[in-house]
């Protein structure tokens, strides 16, 4: 796992430590690990308890989730079964609204770019907009990457700088590869 997401997991631990600390009076993670194995204390009514506490923080649905499926995945890596039925069935989540998110109108993206004044910046800009890339890949495009000569336009994006950490291959539009010849 990345620096980052290891990150993630540790102040999600450090989260339910202070929900251990008050519901609990000071009961720490070892000693719930230790009455869990015991069969003194019970796995999923403390994540039910756990989610129910979360919901009075009006933090987001998706946030609430992970945080107690990170939970649930660190009992189940201190050798605690945790029964996916079980789980679904015990530890109340709420349900999450998807919501159906939209492109950027030509419209916008004509603005945007009309807003741009130095021209480094609307070609990139336009490069980000006519590509779907992030930020950082955008970023990470060298020159042998690119590959103008060809119909259609090209461009290499290496996988250590996507998220999904794969290479691939993006078609360009006419317009942004003569923008950036």
């Amino acid at each position: 796992m990345s620096l980052s997401t290891a990150k993630e997991y540790l102040a999600r631990l450090n989260n339910y430590k202070i929900f251990l600390a008050e519901k609990y009076d000071g009961l720490t993670i070892d000693d719930l690990v230790s009455r869990i194995k015991e069969g003194t204390q019970d796995s999923y009514d403390i994540l039910s308890e756990y989610s129910a506490y979360l919901r009075h923080y009006g933090i987001s649905t998706s946030t609430l989730k992970e945080r107690v499926v990170t939970v649930k995945n660190f009992l189940e890596y201190h050798d605690i079964e945790i029964s996916p039925r079980k789980f679904r069935l015990k530890v109340k989540l709420p349900k999450a609204i998807r919501k159906n998110k939209e492109a950027l109108s030509k419209e916008d993206i004509i603005d945007i770019l009309n807003a741009c004044s130095h021209i480094r910046l609307k070609t990139y800009v336009m490069f980000l907009a006519a590509g779907g890339f992030r930020a950082v890949e955008g970023l990470s495009i060298r020159i042998k990457d690119l590959d103008l000569e060809s119909k259609p336009s090209r461009v290499f994006v290496r996988g250590e700088y996507t998220k999904t950490k794969t290479d691939r291959v993006v078609f360009l539009t006419d317009e942004v590869a003569q923008q950036l010849r």
